[in-house]
């Protein structure tokens, strides 16, 4: 019964079966030679599912040569502007919607308005209007979605929940604290968060700092705004934490990235956990874990300098067509591919149940509704995406996030206090800024 309950909850804990669907496209193309594809990252099933699909694509389209390469995720930043800078990089990059207005900035990447033609409309009639609109940059499309993630989400192991006295899950950081230390047991901490120098660590992050009122960097003055009391107050909230005793040992927080936390979890050895929406869809949790994932509790009263959203959300699966792609026609007949509602449906739950689905027909899926019911009918209600802005993505992210890993690491590990941290962490962020915009 408890694995019943626990398929039920609001994130389910294995990923729904479906059938895979292998129909060719819709219409006969005319694209012919090579193309060479990178996807970065993505979970068991949808790399799976990826190299299934690509099969049907070149079986739809025989005049032309896929040439297809997988890489981890947190690696793409590095492997996309090595490949640029040594004239090596792929016809279409599978990559993070947040890396658009840096590549876009320095030329890697065509806008698809100038190569897609009318495919663009048809794209935008079986897509969701949020999630289509995460492609865009300065008025145009650069990367078709096939999903997003959203930050920062909470999984809760409800029979420990329960244990600790408690009817439902926290609302806001001191009942989250609270729930925490009640939770905590001499082999169990009541809660453990990535806090690695990982891309996705700093993510979940930056969740909790814009609930907050916090930003990374403001766009308008063009000052990063890592030392923002609403980026600071989120970073002592970990700080608290890891004070009243209710997390895994520093050291281990700052070398377990989130897959290795969300293992924690699913084998019962903490009783909670920070991640994004997925939590533990991708991986599963023990038998006899009865869990379910919430929206990350709130601060009690936000602190920042700017408007607190409701969570940030960016696409991880986002396909993009390189500038120096010689065969262009092909590329963009691979991303129509992924435009159709087959392809789209992996993320409706046939298979996949981890992601937030791009795709308008996803959303009628059963095995969707099965795993996410209240996503769904927040969804149909139109309030899914209310209050949710994109996760940072600007150019220079990269360098304001690498200085923002380090800055966690500092106060999580006790070398600095969050203040002392953020504030160098701003000056050095700065000096890049200032070398990347002239």
């Amino acid at each position: 019964m408890k694995n019943s309950i626990s398929r039920r909850s609001f994130l389910g804990t294995t990923t729904a079966a479906g059938a895979v669907s292998m129909l060719p496209l819709n219409h006969a193309r005319a694209a012919s030679g090579e193309i060479s594809v990178w996807k970065f990252g993505g979970t068991p099933q949808e790399v799976e599912q990826w190299a299934l699909r690509n099969d049907a694509f070149t079986s739809a389209n025989p005049d032309v040569g896929l040439n297809y390469s997988y890489f981890n995720g947190q690696i793409r930043r590095q492997k996309i502007l090595a490949g640029f800078q040594t004239n090596r990089l792929a016809d279409v990059i599978i990559a993070f919607g947040q890396d658009i207005p840096e590549f876009a900035g320095f030329g890697m990447l065509q806008p698809l308005d100038d190569i897609a033609g009318d495919k663009i409309a048809e794209w935008k009639e079986r897509i969701v209007p949020e999630v289509f609109e995460s492609g865009m940059h300065d008025g145009k499309l650069y990367a078709l979605p096939t999903y997003v993630d959203m930050a920062s989400f909470l999984a809760i192991n409800l029979d420990a929940m329960e244990e600790a006295g408690f009817d439902r899950p926290p609302e806001t950081w001191s009942e989250l604290r609270e729930y925490a230390k009640a939770m905590t047991k001499p082999d169990r901490p009541g809660l453990a968060f990535p806090a690695t120098t990982a891309p996705v660590d700093i993510n979940i992050f930056e969740g909790l700092a814009y609930a907050n009122g916090g930003r990374i960097f403001d766009e308008e003055s063009g000052k990063v705004t890592l030392n923002d009391p609403g980026v600071v107050d989120a970073l002592q909230f970990y700080v608290d934490v890891i004070a009243d005793g209710s997390t895994p040992a520093s050291t281990s927080l700052t070398e377990t990235f989130f897959r290795d936390t969300a293992q924690l979890f699913g084998q019962g050895r903490s009783a909670m956990w920070i991640g994004l929406s997925w939590l533990n869809t991708p991986w599963g949790v023990n038998d006899d874990v009865r869990w379910t994932g919430v929206p990350m509790p709130r601060p009690d009263t936000p602190t920042g300098s700017f408007e607190p959203v409701n969570a940030i959300m960016d696409g991880t699966a986002m396909l993009m067509v390189s500038a120096r792609s010689e065969n262009p026609e092909a590329a963009v007949e691979y991303l129509d591919f992924w435009s159709q509602d087959d392809q789209l449906e992996i993320w409706g739950g046939q298979p996949e149940i981890a992601r937030i689905p791009a795709g308008k027909a996803a959303w009628d899926n059963a095995e969707l509704k099965e795993a996410w019911p209240n996503w769904v009918k927040s969804y149909e209600e139109g309030s899914l995406f209310a209050g949710a802005a994109p996760m940072p993505r600007f150019i220079g992210v990269s360098a304001i996030e690498s200085a923002l890993g380090t800055a966690i690491q500092q106060a999580v590990l006790g070398q600095k206090t969050p203040q002392e941290a953020l504030d160098e962490a701003t000056t050095a962020a700065q000096a890049q800024i200032d070398l990347i915009r002239g």
